[in-house]
């Protein structure tokens, strides 16, 4: 049975539960909040634990897989090897900021101040990187509230829209790494469960293949078809199909919703007609 740890609350946690619903992986119901919780249509269990400890499990093989942000495995020096998909959700920067009225001229501002962080291993290989010397302060919480209250000179945290460095009237300067959430698996994965992880991940590529695009179907003038197929922007050839009669032919196609507006117009000028544009949930190419 495939072990997956997954945050046990905020954001993450929410966002991840999500993804498992998407494909298919139902949980049995969680009473008084229990830590392991099995699927009850997939060889899963998914164990609820602090998001700081999943690459920690992941690398001591307590869980064979576990979905987090890219920060929190960078930090704790995951191997790229076991960084196996990219989720696209839960998208930050983690990122220097100071004091909104402080004059910014390059990262040289940074010597000899002091900067809180939740995060000191990544922010003390980014200010090495760049031939900074300066003091980090571990800070879990709060972080953003530092320089108002005397602790450091600048900070070093996640942001998502900037709105809450705005709030503390500080400004974001530098960009330490982007993240989003990802998948990391354990070196240790039985064959057993790599062969059940394989089928998790199908499912996942299933759903991110299908991510802005649309299936359309439409009726063209055979007179005017290999000028219609030329322009559409398709992820395959388009099907062809036989009309009720002699002059149309019917064409279906999947593509990028936001191509598809820019040549709905054309494509009307060419004849199409009975345009049929319907969602697309999961894709397997």
């Amino acid at each position: 049975m495939l072990r997956i740890a997954i945050q046990s609350r905020g954001r993450m946690n929410q966002e991840s539960l999500e993804l498992l619903e998407s494909v298919g992986v139902k949980l049995s119901v969680r009473e008084a909040n229990p830590m392991l919780v099995r699927s009850s249509n997939f060889p899963a269990e998914v164990l609820f634990i602090e998001k700081d400890r999943i690459p920690e499990f992941v690398a001591l093989g307590i869980v064979d897989v576990g979905i987090c942000g890219e920060y929190l495995a960078r930090q704790a020096g995951t191997p790229d090897d076991c960084i196996i998909k990219r989720l696209g959700f839960n998208r930050s920067t983690l990122s220097l900021a100071i004091p909104r009225d402080a004059k910014y001229r390059g990262i040289e501002w940074f010597t000899g101040k002091s900067i809180a962080t939740p995060y000191p291993e990544l922010l003390s290989r980014f200010l090495k990187s760049h031939g900074v010397k300066a003091t980090t302060r571990l800070m879990r919480e709060h972080v953003y509230m530092a320089p108002k209250v005397g602790i450091a000179d600048a900070i070093c945290d996640r942001v998502y829209s900037g709105t809450a460095l705005m709030s503390e009237n500080l400004k974001e300067v530098e960009t330490v790494m982007t993240s989003e959430a990802i998948l990391i698996a354990t070196q240790s994965i039985s064959p057993l469960n790599r062969m059940i992880l394989d089928e998790f991940l199908l499912r996942i590529d299933a759903i991110q293949a299908a991510v802005g695009k649309k299936f359309v179907r439409m009726n063209v003038p055979i007179g005017n078809l290999d000028e219609i197929i030329a322009i559409l922007p398709s992820v395959h050839r388009p099907s062809l199909s036989h009309y009720q009669n002699d002059e149309f032919v019917s064409v279906s196609v999947v593509m990028d919703e936001k191509r598809l507006w820019d040549i709905l117009e054309r494509l009307k000028e060419l004849g199409a007609k009975e345009i049929l544009i319907s969602p697309i949930d999961k894709m397997i190419l």
